[in-house]
């Protein structure tokens, strides 16, 4: 079994245990008309008028559709493929020119429709094509527009598309194959198809589209199952959050918002700009990892000017090289003296590229593989790490037919996977989200528009659940340093971090509360995501505060991380059940910015206000001896894996901390009630110190020689 079957698999566990199983007459009776295939959760029957219906037995919800013709049998089988086992329910139509499937997963609350032609044939008849979604129900889908942007109200045109209610019952509907060429229609009459686009007028013999409907209990928990089960159908295993530099360290960029975003300072040219940046960096004794280029590095447009930034196809890539009046001995040249790698972005193909007369394209991209090895070999012996694809929208979408997508991104992804590098997707369709389950080097995406500002907030929480679903890591995009809440935004969300400041004006403190002395990122191990009651609060459009967690999880513990922020000009605190944060003994609620912190019974109320326009909490549990280790608070998120590597509770805690080579102490707190014993298995303790009234205990913990400290946490 793989590990995204795996990770399908738990996630179902918690999804299936709300259901209950239908008793044995009821099955009887519904069994004894026409052919089904169920699960303990979803019932799929069809017809020999060419009717089809599911049923969502613990929800109560039943959705029909229609062939359109009646089919001569319907036939009854089991099978198992990626996802497991299954029963299948299939008939032919159209004189056997086509095959309807049906397939119900025994172990999964999943069904996939297929949809065959058996011989070449019109682009018609899509199946499934539902008759109407159940009434009386919340919809939240992701839209045509870049970023897949969010919407309440609605079925997405690509998918996915969620149906809820307010007892937390999901479904989710989305293409499953083909995505680039798919759509899914909601039609006048309230009727809702899944298709290849209707511009493909016929397809071939042997061709295939699928359509996936998962259901569950709790949004997050859906889309979870639903992801996962796109990820095993394609085999890709979900990057880590420390997969590559782009994820691991602290970056600068020079994109849309940055301060020198097709500008540097006259003195020192754009080149000397940047070297001064990291120069400034390393003078205030802040690791940087990385640097990005944005558009202005290549030449574009019809003059071939690295300052033609228009948005509109002349203004594409020239040719996809340095431009020689910035880095006049050539990009190799100023990655070597810059010593640091490089992210490379990228556009579309201009009107007058001298690239249309040597390579195949589509639309303003291209195809050909020969143009992506080319690239590819000149972007490694760069020092590039990262490719970044923007206008994915719309300059940088191929033709829609069979080939070209796959042709442009596949090319692409392999081309650049073969040098070693990774890939992000910016301005990404919902379809580019779910198509990255086919690139294993594609591992960020952009989520929100350009420049992390509160207003865009909403749209990367929302967003950043459909990317999380793909495996992908999030990218909020550049902010700058002195912008505490945005960077506490851009860490939780487990994703890339940078910031786009102006010489002189790097806020050293801010940043150093990211990352370890040798630059590594300390983050959650899951992205900032809006709670589950959340979605039903914003559906019936309550405007109730935002309320998003990240968590990071040990063997039998979990710390989460909750960011809130208000979305009315009245509220002043937010409030949120321990249980809606997945608590159900106490917890220790930590005030990072305050430094101070109170104990939420059992059963209890989180409350906290609004300061600065946000409140940011951590919530550790308290064990039965009264003890809660909060981790390295100098931190952002004090307890990432890359500070805490391990955290036991067997009623005393054991907990293994990193360093990073130059870190010689650091200082570690946590909650007792009472004064605590501490004392080092492996590595030194200082000095402890514990305040009687605020319960707060205090350690500094220096290395042992391999770089860690094991600590021991008891109750007096």
């Amino acid at each position: 079994m793989t590990a995204t079957l795996r990770r399908l698999c738990t996630s179902v566990v918690l999804a299936c245990s709300i259901f209950v199983l239908f008793n044995a007459n009821a099955a009887a009776q519904k069994s004894s008309a026409h052919p089904a295939a169920r699960n303990s959760v979803i019932e799929a029957a069809m017809n020999p008028d060419g009717s089809y219906d599911l049923k969502f037995l613990a929800a109560g919800w039943i959705i029909e559709g229609k062939l359109p013709e009646p089919v001569s049998s319907v036939r009854s089988s089991s099978g198992a493929d990626k996802l497991g086992d299954f029963a299948a329910l299939s008939a032919t139509y159209r004189n056997s020119a086509r095959t309807a499937e049906i397939l119900v997963y025994k172990r999964l609350p999943a069904v996939l429709f297929r949809d065959t032609w058996n011989s070449p044939g019109p682009n018609d008849a899509p199946f499934p094509s539902f008759l109407r979604l159940p009434d009386g129900l919340f919809r939240f889908s992701y839209q045509h527009r870049p970023f897949g942007k969010y919407e309440f109200g609605s079925v997405g045109p690509e998918g996915p598309s969620a149906i809820f209610d307010k007892q937390g019952n999901v479904l989710v509907i989305s293409p499953a194959d083909h995505f680039l060429v798919s759509r899914m229609n909601e039609l006048p009459d309230h009727s809702v198809n899944s298709r290849i686009v209707e511009t493909i007028q016929t397809l071939p013999a042997g061709f295939s589209h699928s359509t996936l409907i998962v259901f569950g209990k709790g949004m997050n928990e859906t889309f979870a199952s639903w992801g996962n089960a796109l990820l095993a159908l394609s085999g890709k295993q979900p990057p880590t959050n420390q997969q590559s530099i782009i994820l691991s360290k602290l970056g600068y960029w020079t994109d849309n918002g940055a301060y020198y975003y097709y500008k540097f300072e006259p003195q020192f040219g754009y080149a000397g700009t940047l070297l001064a940046i990291r120069d400034e960096f390393k003078k205030l004794g802040i690791p940087l990892g990385y640097m990005q280029l944005d558009s202005w590095w290549y030449p574009k447009g019809e003059d071939g000017r690295w300052d033609a930034k228009g948005n509109t196809v002349p203004f594409g890539e020239y040719v996809y090289r340095a431009d020689k009046t910035l880095f006049p001995d050539g990009l190799a040249a100023f990655q070597k003296s810059l010593g640091l790698p490089i992210v490379s972005h990228a556009r579309w193909i201009s009107s007058a590229s001298p690239y249309r007369k040597e390579f195949k394209l589509s639309n303003n991209v291209i195809t050909d593989p020969a143009f992506w090895k080319a690239t590819a070999a000149y972007l490694h012996d760069s020092g590039v790490v990262t490719y970044e694809q923007d206008w994915l929208d719309h300059n940088a979408l191929p033709e829609l037919n069979l080939e070209d997508p796959e042709a442009f991104l596949g090319n692409m992804s392999s081309s650049m996977q073969s040098s070693g590098m990774d890939i992000q997707y910016c301005m990404p369709l919902p379809a580019h989200y779910m198509a990255s389950t086919l690139y294993p080097n594609l591992d960020t995406i952009r989520t929100s528009s350009d420049q992390l500002t509160p207003d865009k907030w909403d749209e990367f929480l929302y967003d950043s659940r459909l990317a999380r679903s793909m495996g992908l890591w999030p990218w909020t995009d550049v902010f700058f340093s002195a912008e505490l809440p945005n960077l506490i935004i851009s860490t939780l969300s487990a994703g890339p971090v940078g910031v786009g400041d102006a010489l002189g004006s790097i806020n050293a403190q801010n940043l150093m509360a990211v990352v370890r002395l040798d630059g590594l990122l300390i983050k959650p191990d899951s992205s900032l995501l809006p709670l589950n009651a959340i979605y039903a609060s914003d559906a019936s459009n309550q405007q109730m505060p935002m309320v998003a967690v990240a968590e990071t999880k040990f063997a039998d513990s979990a710390a989460r991380y909750v960011f809130s922020y208000p979305r009315r000009a009245t509220d002043t605190e937010f409030s949120v059940a321990l249980a809606e944060l997945g608590f159900s003994g106490p917890v220790y609620a930590y005030d990072w910015r305050a430094h101070t912190g109170t104990v939420v019974s059992a059963g209890g109320t989180l409350s906290a206000p609004f300061r600065d326009g946000f409140a940011y909490l951590i919530l550790v549990p308290v064990n039965r001896q009264g003890l809660a280790l909060l981790g390295d608070t100098e931190k952002i998120v004090p307890l990432g894996k890359q500070r805490i590597a391990a955290l036991s509770d067997r009623g005393t805690l054991t907990a293994t901390f990193k360093f990073a080579q130059d870190e010689h102490v650091r200082t570690i707190s946590g909650y007792s009630a009472d004064q605590p014993k501490i004392k080092a298995l492996k590595g030194e303790l200082k000095n402890v110190t514990y305040d009687s009234e605020t319960k707060i205990f205090r350690a500094q913990v220096a290395p042992a020689s391999s770089g860690e400290a094991v600590l021991k946490i008891r109750a007096h």
